[in-house]
């Protein structure tokens, strides 16, 4: 699957661009915006803001305050880019440098104002805006548009400080740790599932590689805030990186939405409920057919992957203080490979049979109240449940005179099959509310997860690459032979956790410091765990602010891992974090925020044979580096970008080899990015983006292994892990995004080229057990198309 969306035409999309502006069309109906603006730490409507905004092509302004209700309706507007400004007496000022104005639509803009502690410059970058310490928040109009990211909003992150993406898939690793140690909340519910084939048999950068296809249309998520280490106590899990995303809501008016591609299609509607006043509802619907796709650009050795996401979400305010809602996921993926995909193969290099399903679903419901003056109090419930089966087998090729037809090749069907179904019900409460300190939180979660995990191998499985110390009954043997006996195991458990925190936020002056506990009870790992988080934040000038974090953090094992075998007895992982940073503004157009981390790696689980499927919290290690990230707006409309991210994470596993690289550690990340908005129509876009290499195994191929009168075959055995590295690697993207109202049609059309250059990368690559090769995946380059038909009414 990893050379998927290759050699797709470019002529469809090029010819609609070019000729869409030689089209004669009626001028274009006006639009117009809704504001809400909040204060940010009650939550409470703010009145009287002060919002005044530019229309970018002409220069005109308009002012206007908010009500009672912290709202203001601003029509009649004429489609395109404004700029806008929002400043209340006492409260922290805001710039936003380009929301987009669409005709027949209104589109609500929510808006949060702190209390103003000082003076602060107002930075007009527009690709992110840095939080709080080291956190960094994307809107929706910069995850839509961003570079590289085609319509996946997690392809969208790639730029982010501490993230390394390497290729045109949604999956990402930080800091030197591996895409399953990454913290996800959708809507603030914990969904792990956000990303579609997620491979749990195969080739090993399948199995390792985190997924491929967020499930997330484009246009869905309204924001993204990622956070690469130090966030606070009310989230646990995992350590790596914390990322939220935000299901948009609908907006005051209606509209639907069509779009189509190569790969499938996609329905929507977004406006208003009529369930009561302002209740509002977007439904999204997509389904793609890959192996359709795969057949249309002649690659049809990859597989039929085929996938469907559903999701509904319902805003719906009861009176003043009380606000339900509502969000549905339901999602679905099977892949398959088969003989016929094995025969496109070049010189059979992969002959594996792959099958694969999953249905992932999540309900949730929230309650958000305003208590008295000053409190917001939100509870959650919501039920997740996963259902997974995953089966490899083998065909044999070279078994047939060549030229032989794919039916005729012999095949192993279901080796193995691999059960993964989970149910989870859980209920998640906070309370907030501003104290003579500053600002008091504390919450609950209560979790119920039943377990059904199973594995089954249909007889003994011969595998050709291995590690030098994996059990082997002769010690000559170069294989190792998987047997029902070692491998086949269950898990069936049910278990309930439960998770508590407690944090307060001191304000005083220019000092903002927060402290805080956190407090979980595992039972799969049989264990009671504390967590104490730590953050300061000091800006003395409008020039600089100086920022630091502090804390442990805990990581649940895998269930895969702990279902492997019997024996697998694993608790959590604990992550003792510390960083240090600052952020100095030049002026108001640029930003540079450097952080500099450490972690000390303790009571990691690593695997101890691939024979028997045994893991151990044995290993031990470190991580270090520093985050350099520059925002900037070079003049109006056109923005720019600079990221820099230095790693050394290294990892014991207590195998007698000491400190090694961690395996998804790259020492060098670097980007630099620009973005021209030419006119409210045009936009065009490029990064570049160098990645160092991942760490590389030293292994001896062993020809002939299953010796005389048996096919020839060669095994790949691995005598040192993550040494050395592969060749480091750069690539270019380039974007061009066009949109244009026809009458009540509003088309939107993009072309995403992702490595422009074609160049090589050396990360993935597969050993070829027939002809003893270590086959490296070719690199091309990877155009997005995408087209969207928006109507309002």
């Amino acid at each position: 699957m990893s050379k998927q969306l290759r050699q797709v035409s470019w002529l469809t999309l090029s010819a609609l661009l070019m000729g869409m502006p030689l089209v004669t069309h009626a001028a274009e109906a006006p639009g117009a915006l809704t504001f809400i603006v909040k204060d940010r730490y009650t939550d409470r409507p703010l009145s009287s803001v002060q919002i005044t905004l530019e229309e970018r092509e002409t220069n005109t302004t308009r002012s206007v305050q908010t009500d009672a209700q912290g709202r203001i309706v601003i029509d009649q507007l004429d489609p395109g880019l404004y700029s806008v400004s929002v400043a209340k007496g006492g409260f922290n000022s805001l710039y936003e440098p380009s929301i987009r104005v669409v005709t027949r639509k209104n589109l609500k803009v929510e808006l949060e104002l702190g209390e103003q502690a000082l003076e602060e410059v107002e930075v007009r970058a527009q690709q992110a805006e840095a939080l709080a310490v080291s956190s960094t928040y994307l809107d929706r109009e910069a995850l839509r548009s961003a570079v590289g990211g085609g319509a996946d909003p997690l392809l969208s992150l790639d730029g982010l400080p501490g993230l390394a993406s390497a290729s045109e898939f949604a999956s990402f690793s930080v800091r030197g740790r591996g895409p399953r140690d990454n913290l996800i909340f959708v809507d603030d519910f914990p969904f792990d599932k956000a990303v579609h084939f997620d491979a749990t048999l195969g080739e090993a950068e399948d199995v390792g590689g985190g997924g491929r296809f967020s499930i997330f249309a484009p246009n869905v998520i309204s924001g993204a805030e990622f956070s690469p280490g130090g966030w606070g106590a009310a989230y646990g899990g995992r350590a790596a990186s914390l990322l939220k995303l935000e299901v948009a809501d609908g907006n005051p008016s209606p509209s639907a939405s069509f779009r189509y591609d190569l790969a499938g299609y996609e329905i929507g509607y977004d406006g208003p409920t009529g369930i009561t006043e302002d209740s509002t509802l977007l439904v999204s619907a997509r389904r793609l057919d890959f192996g359709a796709l795969f057949e249309t650009i002649e690659e049809l050795d990859i597989g039929e992957p085929v996938l469907r996401d559903v999701i509904v979400k319902s805003v719906i305010p009861l009176n003043q203080n009380h606000t339900f809602e509502i969000l549905l996921m339901d999602t679905h993926e099977d892949y398959t490979r088969g003989v016929t995909h094995v025969f496109a193969s070049p010189n059979f290099e992969d002959a594996s049979l792959q099958d694969s399903e999953q249905d992932s679903d999540l309900y949730g419901m929230t309650l958000r109240s305003l208590v008295g003056e000053d409190a917001v109090w939100t509870n959650k419930v919501y039920y997740r449940t996963s259902d997974k089966v995953s089966s490899e087998g083998e065909s044999f090729p070279d078994l047939v005179p060549e030229g032989s037809p794919a039916s005729s090749f012999p095949v192993r069907e279901d080796i193995i099959t691999i059960g993964e179904a989970e149910t989870e019900i859980g209920w998640r409460s906070d309370f907030e509310t501003v104290n003579q300190w500053g600002v008091f939180s504390a919450g609950t979660r209560v979790t119920q997860i039943e377990l059904d995990y199973n594995t089954v191998l249909d007889g003994d499985w011969i595998r050709y690459i291995y590690d030098d110390d994996d059990f082997r009954p002769d010690p000559g043997q170069r294989f190792i032979v998987l047997t029902p006996e070692s491998i086949n195991s269950s898990l069936v458990q049910k278990e309930t956790n439960y998770a508590g925190y407690v944090e307060q936020l001191f304000q005083r002056g220019d000092w903002d410091i927060r402290t805080g506990m956190r407090f979980e009870r595992d039972g799969f790992a049989d264990q009671s765990l504390a967590s104490p988080r730590f953050s300061v934040n000091w800006r003395p000038s409008t020039k600089v602010r100086y920022f630091a974090t502090a804390g442990l953090f805990h990581q649940s094992p895998r269930f895969l891992d702990l279902a492997a075998n019997e024996s697998n007895d694993l608790e959590n992982e604990e992550i003792t974090h510390a960083s240090i940073g600052y952020e100095y503004f030049p002026n108001s157009n640029w930003s540079v925020l450097t952080e500099a981390y450490y972690q000390n790696l303790g009571n990691l689980v690593v695997d101890l044979d691939r024979a028997s499927g045994t893991f151990a919290n044995i290993g031990d290690g470190t991580s270090y580096g520093v985050d350099v990230v520059a925002n900037g707006m070079i003049r109006e409309g056109i923005y720019a970008t600079a990221t820099y991210s230095y790693n050394d994470a290294v990892i014991d596993r207590k195998d007698g080899r000491g400190d090694v690289a961690a395996d998804f550690s790259r020492e060098h990340v670097a980007t630099l990015g620009l973005t021209w908005e030419i006119s409210s129509r045009w936009k065009v876009a490029g990064r570049y983006k160098y990645l160092s290499g991942t760490p590389d195994d030293l292994f001896i191929i062993h020809s002939d292994v299953l010796g005389a009168g048996q096919p020839l075959r060669y095994s790949k055995e691995i005598t040192e892990r993550n040494v050395g590295r592969t060749s480091g690697a750069g690539s270019l993207n380039v974007r061009v995004d066009y949109r244009r109202a026809f009458g009540p049609i509003d088309v939107t059309a993009f072309l995403d080229v992702i490595n422009v250059t074609a160049a090589s990368s050396s990360d993935e690559s597969e050993f070829d057990y027939r002809r003893g090769v270590v086959v490296e995946d070719d690199s091309e380059a990877e155009p997005l198309i995408g087209l969207r038909l928006d109507y309002a009414w």
